[in-house]
């Protein structure tokens, strides 16, 4: 219930300053899943779960960095709809929480390369995506936001798009790590083939 209070309030700001235009919102499938987008400017969270929100797949929470949680009122503010994650290191308690949350049929939002990255930079996914994935049996489902900085001064039009979901798995043969490298580099793959959908 909160998180739909939230998220009320952040739309309707939203609606005034800029336009969302949003694309196969049906392929967020009713449970759980990891939705996984390219990230861009600092609205981007905002903007995907704007999107969610707006076609009735209500957001539960969001992978953040944990520098968010040492800003008072700001951490006050996310702290019901936010797993943070030490960027900095192997954060294993972030990552058990984040496949309790999957498991017990939640969504979260990632963003899988980990941090903002300029919109004309080649970049990896980091594969502690493809670990949680893997671990909680939860879909992915690839998001394309549009990219580039996002100033709703300027009353931008901008457009999600959310492509199919899909189970990642484990190739046989494989290492651990080289299998779980194959699956995050698939998955930016597939978010970017979704750029001229």
């Amino acid at each position: 219930m909160l998180n739909k209070l939230y998220f009320y309030i952040v739309s309707v700001f939203f609606r005034i300053f800029c336009r969302i235009k949003v694309t196969g919102a049906e392929n967020i499938p009713e449970g759980s899943a990891i939705i996984c987008s390219n990230h861009t400017s600092m609205l981007d969270p905002l903007v995907l779960a704007i999107a969610m929100f707006r076609k009735r797949r209500f957001m539960t929470r969001f992978m953040a960095k944990a520098e968010l949680s040492r800003i008072p009122v700001l951490s006050f503010l996310i702290k019901p709809l936010v797993v943070f994650v030490d960027r900095g290191k192997s954060d294993r308690a972030a990552i058990i929480d984040t496949i309790n949350l999957l498991r017990n049929g939640k969504r979260i939002i990632i963003f899988p390369e980990g941090t903002r990255v300029n919109s004309n930079e080649l970049s990896r996914a980091q594969t502690g995506v493809a670990l949680m994935a893997v671990k909680s049996g939860a879909p992915i489902v690839p998001a394309y936001l549009t990219a580039g900085k996002k100033n709703l001064l300027r009353f931008p039009k901008l457009r999600v798009v959310f492509g199919e979901a899909y189970h990642a798995e484990k190739e046989e043969g494989l290492s651990t790590s080289r299998a779980y490298r194959k699956i995050a580099d698939d998955l930016m793959e597939r978010i970017f083939s979704l750029k001229d959908d």
